[in-house]
């Protein structure tokens, strides 16, 4: 009996997919039996990082992408470097395998679907606090009304969040300020940046009157017009720790300090807010914070957090997806319980 295969191309130029029929099981390659090695070593930039992922021993997944690459006849990691690279043809290959996926996770949404949600998966990212402390209470709420959909939860970094989400490597993001030319995204609550200051500061004794209570934490006291904000020119002989460049809290923090009439004197510039948080508590420089995330932590803190006045500090936590791409069933019902637990609260 002879079958006929089928053989998936990508043309790079068009991005679009085609097929072609080979009667020779011997004509086609088996090299996407190793793709998905491939792409873990990519992801963790390391073979021994990817081996305990994949949970295979590291001179396994070694051999598995050696066979691969004489495959395909080329090199796809440069191993000179640490960590390891990615060769011109190396590209190439990952930006076809994330291709690829992007189509299989595309057909696989529809197809769940036509299944009424009885299956299907949705993946859903946020930087560390919001994975942490945000999205918990809407997975819970999610998976009671549909326990048979998986969810995945990706922490990731910042500067990352987005790009992640445009290549479709995540299907729903909840993190700020999406563009409205590139993501469809819904609101889901007001934030506002307070200021951070260790106990152990002496400045804090300047300010004890305007020291922000746990009652107006916990009710948004802030939020009144009666509520004192501090100057924040006040704290400027003091350390601050500040998110790194390419993040919103960065631009907010170098602005807010920068219409008090001076510039922050950074000790460290952290990646993640809390991050940041954590180091503040442990008395290294004061930091920015959100009021979601003091609310989550300001009983066992070792800070003070105070009121700041300005623009730049509000903005809005949304929920989003990627634009001009199929929005599964299971997708749009996670945005809505989304919607819902945070109208309620």
């Amino acid at each position: 009996m002879q079958f006929k295969f089928l053989f998936f191309t990508i043309d790079k130029k068009t991005n679009l997919c085609y097929t072609e029929h080979i009667e020779d099981e011997s004509e086609v390659m088996p090299v996407f039996d190793g793709m998905d090695y491939v792409y873990e070593v990519y992801a963790q930039r390391s073979f021994s990082a990817a081996a305990k992922k994949l949970f295979i021993s590291q001179p396994a997944l070694s051999a598995a992408v050696k066979k691969v690459e004489k495959q395909l006849g080329v090199m796809i990691f440069d191993r000179s470097t640490n960590p390891i690279t990615l060769t011109q043809a190396g590209r190439v290959c990952i930006e076809s395998i994330e291709k690829m996926r992007a189509l299989q996770h595309n057909m696989l949404n529809q197809l769940n679907d036509l299944s009424e949600m009885k299956s299907g998966s949705v993946i859903v990212s946020g930087e560390n606090f919001i994975a942490s402390f945000i999205l918990p209470e809407i997975v819970i709420e999610f998976m009671h009304s549909y326990d048979q959909i998986h969810v995945e939860l990706i922490e990731t970094h910042t500067h990352d969040l987005k790009q992640q989400l445009l290549e479709e490597k995540v299907d729903i993001l909840v993190a700020h300020d999406f563009d409205p030319e590139l993501f469809v995204s819904y609101p889901l609550s007001d934030e506002t940046l307070l200021l951070c200051v260790p106990e152990s500061f002496p400045v804090n004794d300047r300010f004890a009157s305007c020291r922000l209570s746990d009652a107006a934490i916990e009710t948004k006291g802030y939020l009144h017009r009666d509520c004192p904000a501090v100057d924040l020119k006040a704290f400027a002989d003091e350390d601050f720790l500040i998110l790194k460049k390419g993040n919103d809290m960065y631009n907010r923090a170098m602005r807010l300090c920068e219409n008090a009439g001076f510039k922050p004197k950074v000790k460290i510039y952290p990646d993640q807010l809390l991050t940041a948080y954590n180091m503040s508590r442990a008395g290294l420089g004061m930091t920015v914070v959100t009021d979601n995330l003091a609310r989550a932590e300001h009983r066992d803190s070792r800070c003070c957090f105070y009121k700041l006045s300005g623009e730049d500090t509000k903005r809005k936590l949304s929920i989003g997806y990627k634009k001009k791409r199929y929005p599964s069933l299971a997708m749009e019902a996670f945005v809505e319980c989304a919607c819902r637990v945070y109208k309620a609260k």
